[in-house]
């Protein structure tokens, strides 16, 4: 059996696997003594930590040319983990009720979550048709779009301010994800029709390593 060898940007996103557990400690220590709001910053930054390295690791693999399939693998992987803490967070904190939209985190947050299940089924019919997927860069600007929402988010109990600016930044997050999705269907609409020459040439923009 061959060695498996993981380059740096491969490190990086295991690292950025390492940190949701520490993310998820901080939340509930943060819930267990909500008296103190500065604990809300440890969770916000560990979060933000995260989120950066997302940028590094596809930044480094492209630049330098080291993708990798064991990165293909991971990154999305790590990427989604990390969006669905942090709805969690969102949502069971209930920061939005402070300005009185208390289930606008749950409404975007099941929407966000509806389109990487549909998007991952057209990738799974993809597959199964030797389809190879096009590059989608809306996907990626969905994505930091929601994860800089999170984090704001995650820093609203210390101000009211920030708690509507994360709100703002959620719903266009939720716009990029209802418009990149759409983009992504009709984009390689072929699937359903068995024309293989479609999507052919280049993988999804979100599997960068």
């Amino acid at each position: 059996m061959g060695k498996i060898h993981i380059n740096l940007p491969t490190k990086i996103t295991i690292a950025r696997l390492a940190l949701i557990p520490l993310i998820i400690i901080a939340y509930c220590v943060q819930e267990a003594f909500s008296g103190h709001v500065w604990i809300c910053a440890v969770t916000a930054g560990l979060f933000c930590l995260a989120g950066w390295t997302d940028f590094f690791d596809g930044y480094i693999a492209r630049k330098y040319n080291m993708v990798t399939d064991l990165g293909k693998f991971l990154d999305p992987i790590a990427d989604k983990i990390l969006v669905i803490v942090g709805l969690a967070f969102v949502v069971d904190g209930n920061y939005l009720g402070a300005i009185g939209v208390p289930y606008a985190a749950m409404i975007c947050s099941v929407i966000i979550v509806a389109r990487e299940f549909i998007i991952g089924l057209l990738r799974q019919m993809a597959a199964l048709k030797s389809f190879v997927i096009a590059a989608d860069k809306m996907g990626k600007l969905k994505t930091i779009a929601t994860l800089s929402a999170l984090t704001t988010l995650l820093f609203a109990p210390f101000h009211v301010v920030i708690c509507w600016l994360g709100f703002v930044e959620l719903l266009i997050a939720t716009v990029l994800t209802v418009v990149s999705g759409g983009h992504y269907i009709y984009k390689n609409r072929a699937i359903f029709s068995g024309e293989k020459d479609a999507g052919r040439g280049s993988e999804d923009k979100e599997e960068k390593q």
